[in-house]
């Protein structure tokens, strides 16, 4: 039987998950950038695409992003996806509220913001909005009090 091995816990769970995400973006950046190599060692679309485990549609779109800009097209978009249904300044006001009125579940938090900015969203993606902003260990320390 083997004990428990000591983990010195300083830096947040909510920060090590942050630096996970982070990395993420190089996981997918090296996946095309292998598929180009794979093209330059006169593999077929199809045939390297496959080995990535998506389809030759998405080899044809990084070809292009290759062909266009190299590596700098080959990186995500930035500001490609869906446009956020409140403001920065309105997340800032959040986190405040959270704090100051000690809400530290997600029904809690839907509620606050259905109230207080007339936006619903739903329950996975809230929880998925608290973990980006960092506001799981608010909600901890909330439960705490």
């Amino acid at each position: 039987m083997s004990r428990q091995a000591y983990v010195n816990k300083n830096i947040p769970i909510s920060e090590i998950r942050r630096v996970k995400r982070d990395l993420e973006k190089f996981v997918h950046l090296y996946e095309k950038v292998s598929f180009i190599e794979d093209l330059y060692a006169d593999e077929t679309v199809k045939d390297s695409i496959e080995k990535h485990g998506k389809t030759p549609q998405t080899g044809y779109k990084w070809l292009k992003d290759w062909n266009e800009n190299g590596f700098d097209g080959l990186f995500r978009k930035g500001n490609s996806g869906r446009i956020s249904k409140m403001s920065d300044y309105q997340f800032d006001i959040l986190k405040e509220n959270i704090v100051l009125k000690g809400l530290s579940n997600v029904s809690e938090i839907r509620e606050e913001i259905q109230k207080e900015f007339g936006v619903t969203y739903s329950e996975r993606h809230l929880r998925r909005l608290i973990f980006d902003l960092g506001l799981l260990d608010v909600m901890n320390s909330n439960n705490d009090i």
